[in-house]
């Protein structure tokens, strides 16, 4: 298993000993100025496991006030278990930093240095496993633009970094206003279909926005399953063990399913995923939810999901190759979507990137941007030459090319990190 890092190479330029970071008081620095920063307003910037579980009380207090239900990803359960189990020491360091007003949190921006040949780049932490981008913040408006400028201010005096790059920020993110106005816009957009679940009183509403010719293809799907495997049960995993083994099947069925496609996925490559997961905490109101169907006992089709404030999200799904031409993927979607709606969640997201079978099981999609930040020169080149014009020509070619081609030259890494749902 790969083992998580701590503060290596100094990462944080000036403070490499320290486990909490650099403290800079508002008025240390130019960032800020003009921008009425809030007064007694500090920046702070943790680089070590130790720092991280330190700040477990404070993280999850603004979590729980501030964090809306597009934050999981910012939430202290999945960057905890992310840095413990996935952080690669050879290549990654953490940078977490915190601002603080009155000694109280009022930002948390995670953030983490990656080395990716001779680049120093600073990322979302947890990139490319998780699915969206933000902060979390008490703070609106110009004072949390002042506070984001002064963040950068200290991102630039303290951290040695080519680039910041920032994937997946959605358009209604905390930081998006200011990523606007400051970054720039890699060349490619995406989106994130989602259902909003809130608008059906319950299942028989949710039956009807179905056509007559949907119904009635769900109901060949199931029929030919079921003569084909037996009777089909569908059902939310509550028992650890089972959480686990499940965990194991999909891993196992999603890369058969990537290879056969010639597809990367690079968390779906790291051994260290199931642990990950499996570290994650669990419960059907918040948290890990594994979902699957089965036929006479047998496992046939899974979804690894979570939830948040009444949001689920569809991270991996994953079924029987060998039952791939009878759809199973299809009907657990639709048994996914009716169990989120029994458990109460308001909307039922799909994520990244935007798909024609994802839409169709989505009443909206909302707009995902990727944005960077040159800091040196070779991080200039990086994001005009790569970010601007040669990724988005190699996931051009990546898209068109046939399995096979994708196979032999290795096409499926350019494809965007991430390939996570079955179509």
């Amino acid at each position: 298993m790969i083992q998580p890092a701590h503060l290596r190479d100094g990462a944080l330029a000036g403070a490499p000993e320290r486990a909490r970071g650099v403290s800079l008081p508002h008025d240390a620095g130019p960032a800020g100025a003009g921008m009425n920063a809030p007064e007694g307003f500090s920046v702070d910037a943790v680089t070590t496991l130790a720092g991280l579980d330190a700040l477990e009380s404070d993280w999850r207090a603004l979590e729980e006030a501030h964090g809306r239900d597009i934050h999981f990803f910012q939430g202290f359960g999945w960057c905890h278990a992310w840095a413990h189990t996935c952080l690669d020491e050879r290549r990654e360091s953490l940078c977490i930093l915190t601002m603080r007003q009155g000694g109280r949190l009022v930002v948390l921006w995670p953030l983490m240095v990656a080395r990716r040949g001779p680049l120093r780049i600073l990322r979302w932490l947890s990139d490319p496993y998780s699915q969206y981008g933000d902060v979390l913040t008490s703070l609106e408006g110009e004072a949390l633009h002042a506070a984001l400028e002064e963040a950068c201010g200290f991102l630039m005096r303290t951290v040695r970094s080519d680039l910041v790059r920032l994937r997946h920020v959605r358009d209604d993110a905390n930081i998006a206003d200011f990523l606007k106005r400051r970054f720039r816009k890699a060349a490619q957009d995406d989106g994130a279909p989602w259902l909003d679940l809130s608008r059906f009183a319950g299942e028989e509403a949710y039956e009807r926005r179905y056509s007559k010719t949907q119904r009635r293809r769900r109901k060949r799907i199931r029929k030919a399953l079921e003569q084909d495997v037996g009777k089909l049960d569908f059902a939310l995993l509550e028992d650890k063990g089972a959480r686990g083994q499940a965990i194991g099947r999909v891993l196992a069925e999603k890369r058969a399913w990537l290879a056969a496609k010639g597809l990367y996925s690079r968390p779906l490559s790291n051994p260290a995923l199931a642990d990950f997961l499996k570290a994650l905490p669990a419960g059907p109101g918040g948290g890990l939810v594994i979902s699957q169907m089965t036929a006479a006992g047998r496992g046939v089709s899974w979804e690894i999901g979570f939830r948040c404030k009444g949001r689920h999200y569809g991270y991996i799904t994953a079924h029987e190759q060998d039952l791939t031409h009878r759809s199973p993927g299809r009907l657990h979607m639709d048994l996914s979507q009716r169990q989120a709606l029994k458990d109460g969640m308001k909307v039922f997201d799909l994520l990244v990137p935007v798909a024609p079978h994802k839409k169709s099981w989505s009443s909206d999609v909302m707009p995902v941007h990727d944005y960077y930040r040159p800091l040196s020169l070779a991080g200039r080149v990086f994001g005009e030459g790569y970010l601007r014009i040669g990724r988005p020509l190699l996931r051009g070619a990546y898209k068109k090319a046939p399995p096979a081609l994708r196979r032999a030259l290795g096409l499926g890494r350019f494809g965007g990190g991430q390939e996570q749902e079955q179509a």
